[in-house]
């Protein structure tokens, strides 16, 4: 029994850890400070994933004063276990928020815009400087912590009707979450103190952070009841100056690089989460649709063709998205420090625009059952009609349509049941005392019985698809109901088309943002390869993410889509969503397309068109044959022995010149002639000497 076996737990938990690699006295090898096991998803893992001197990847000048930090190349599995928090806010807040209108649409963009910000200046710490321990563990009690207190605030965040209270705790939490990361950032720059570089670069983002935090808890005062505030803005702002000065602060020091880190992963492992959110929102969908159908009518056997096509639509998106993100990403190495910091930023739109992006998609699947179910219910009402024939009483007539209404709202609830059945009975009551003769002669369209029947007939009819809305979770706003309690129905009804016109609007922008910040940040991590066939192919990808982009202008006119011109049948149409999908399926064709001969390869004809690593194992066999030709030169040089006969330094054959532009390699001959001067040099002083004792033993003779 050793002593690690009497441990309880799989690894002793130290007070402090610290991921500084320091130089031992010897100044051979390097040691470790301390530092528990990190716990990495994946057992597959091993210390064969971490780096110590990270430095070397990035070909920066490290000087022995400035401290180098252990490097590792995938999350722990408490890095992990906070991300799920962020997965479990978004998708609570994505449920209790619905995007009715713009003030809550710019509402939901600042949410996720807090939301978002918050986890990356926690994860940038994360993935640089955590090491597990006592300390940290408390630390991300407090980021959990954090965590909740976004989805206490998730219930009622709305800037155009604040509750103070709501306002309030947003800003401490803030606050909180700065003052912690300021402390880790001062433990760091405790643990390096002795170092004379990367002391400064450290301190100043934990004042940063100490700044930012004493800001926020400032604002939190500024919350008055009864009143609104704009402060909030300060939240905006004071995220992006952190966001911003961070990684500005990574280019300009080695110590707060990100170079060698599992940033990149992390940012993977998000866009993962949006995307399983986004599965989550798909299968919510699924369901309203389930209890539309078959729980509603037991003879309704199978979903219409189109509604299969459209779900089928909704799950193709998500998988390629998943396949276009995850098949543009190259290798973090691949990428500067400045191309770095612009692809970790370029992440807060893209993850924003994709969340908005599934969201619409899921709606655009719900609208198409709704119109399926108004239209069963107007064919409905319209059945009835042709049972009115010039014997029929208005009493008969009114009854017909009690027949058809009072079952169907029994299985489709309204959202104010008093006051939707007190709207159909007023209704049913006013075409019962129209007078009989109304149905044995066609009247006049500007008879007032006429007018009479019209009007109950539009209010039948809107209450039916105001409850259908009601059952797919659409509910107009509450201010209907007392501002025009004569025509609410009707306006409630425009008012969830509208908010689906705001749906189109969104759903599109956003279809085309994400296939475009795609691109880009595809362009930012390929750096090589660039043939006029690839660039061909990106220019393609710009053009239609614009194209998806431009299909808005479609809906600008709200009054020309409610009144359905001919321009506008796109909207509310079948082929919104798969409008989306086939034209990110022709990026994900054009991409997997082989690459052709000819004049598509431009510059690259000659055959330098190569992949990445191939290119790096040419640099670094290059690189290699170097640095033995240094060591051999170095032997000859101090024993005046030839090392061209030893096969551990001979160079490999390399022919000319070196694709850096170094030196040229010497041949075999050349530095076997050069080893034999050198030993005839060496050699003389020993000559003459040998020759002045000669002359002096002659001379005593």
């Amino acid at each position: 029994m050793n002593h690690h076996d009497l441990n309880y737990a799989g690894h002793r938990l130290q007070l402090v850890g610290s991921r500084v690699v320091e130089s031992m006295e010897s100044g051979v090898g390097h040691r470790v400070m301390p530092m528990p096991h990190q716990h990495h998803h994946g057992h597959g893992h091993s210390h064969s994933h971490t780096r110590e001197d990270s430095e070397e990847l990035s070909n920066e000048k490290v000087s022995k004063d400035s401290p180098k930090f252990l490097k590792t190349e995938a999350a722990s599995n408490f890095e992990l276990f906070y991300d799920l928090w962020f997965v479990a806010n978004l998708n609570v807040f994505t449920s209790i928020h619905d995007i009715s209108d713009l003030p809550r649409f710019n509402s939901f963009i600042g949410y996720m815009v807090l939301l978002w910000t918050t986890w990356l200046l926690t994860t940038l710490y994360d993935v640089r400087f955590t090491a597990d321990s006592v300390w940290e563990r408390c630390c991300k009690a407090v980021h959990l912590g954090v965590m909740i207190g976004f989805a206490e605030i998730g219930t009622h965040f709305d800037p155009d009707d604040q509750v103070v209270s709501v306002f309030r705790t947003m800003s401490l939490f803030l606050a909180g979450s700065r003052l912690v990361l300021a402390l880790q950032y001062g433990m760091v720059a405790f643990q390096i103190r002795k170092y004379a570089d990367g002391k400064r670069p450290m301190i100043f983002t934990a004042v940063l952070h100490l700044v930012a935090a004493a800001i926020y808890f400032g604002v939190s005062f500024r919350y008055d009841m009864g009143k609104s505030s704009r402060v909030f803005l300060v939240w905006y702002i004071g995220g992006g100056v952190e966001m911003a000065l961070h990684l500005s602060f990574s280019q300009m020091s080695h110590v707060l690089t990100f170079l060698g880190t599992h940033l990149g992963e992390r940012l993977n492992l998000l866009t993962l989460v949006i995307l399983g959110e986004g599965c989550i929102i798909l299968a919510k969908s699924i369901t309203l649709l389930v209890k539309d159908t078959f729980l509603k009518d037991e003879t309704y056997t199978v979903w219409s063709s189109n509604l299969i096509g459209l779900v089928a639509a909704g799950t193709a998106l998500i998988y390629i998205i998943f396949q276009l993100y995850f098949d543009w990403m190259h290798e973090d190495s691949s990428m500067s420090k400045r191309h770095q910091v612009w692809w970790t930023s370029l992440h807060l739109p893209f993850h924003i625009s994709l969340v908005l992006l599934l969201e619409a998609a899921s709606q655009f699947i719900v609208w198409a059952r709704i119109i399926e179910s108004a239209s069963a219910a107007l064919k409905k009402l319209i059945d009835a009609q042709y049972e009115i024939t010039g014997d029929t009483t208005s009493a008969e007539v009114a009854e017909v349509f009690a027949g058809v209404i009072e079952p169907f709202l029994k299985k489709y609830k309204p959202s104010d049941v008093i006051e939707t059945m007190n709207s159909v009975n007023q209704s049913l009551t006013d075409i019962a005392n129209i007078p009989n003769s109304f149905w044995t002669s066609d009247s006049p369209q500007d008879d007032p019985n006429y007018a009479h029947w019209e009007s109950d007939v539009v209010v039948l009819v809107n209450t039916m698809v105001n409850a259908i809305y009601n059952a797919f979770e659409y509910e107009p706003p509450e201010e209907l109901t007392a501002d025009n309690p004569e025509n609410w129905q009707y306006e409630a009804a425009m008012s969830v088309f509208r908010r689906f016109i705001l749906v189109f609007i969104y759903g599109f922008a956003c279809a085309g943002i994400v296939l475009l910040f795609l691109t880009i940040m595809h362009v930012i991590s390929k750096r090589r390869g660039w043939s006029p066939f690839n660039i061909f192919r990106t220019a393609v990808c710009i053009s239609l993410s614009i194209f998806l982009a431009l299909l808005t202008l479609i809906a600008a006119n709200q009054d020309a889509v409610i009144s359905e011109e001919n321009y506008t049948s796109f909207v509310g149409s079948s082929w919104m969503l798969p409008t989306i999908v086939l034209t990110y399926f022709i990026v994900l064709i054009m991409t997997h397309l082989p690459h052709p001969g000819g004049f598509c390869l431009g510059h690259f004809r000659k055959g330098t068109y190569k992949e990445v690593n191939e290119a790096r194992e040419t640099h670094a066999l290059a690189d290699m044959s170097k640095r033995n030709q240094h060591i051999a030169d170095f032997e000859d040089r101090r024993t005046g022995y030839s090392g061209a006969d030893s096969p551990m330094f001979s160079p490999p054959p390399l022919s000319g010149y070196d694709e850096h532009g170094a030196r040229p390699l010497l041949s075999e001959n050349k530095r076997q002639r050069r080893s034999r001067d050198r030993q005839d040099y060496d050699d003389r002083p020993h000559d003459r000497r040998r020759r002045r004792e000669s002359s002096g033993s002659h001379g005593r003779e």
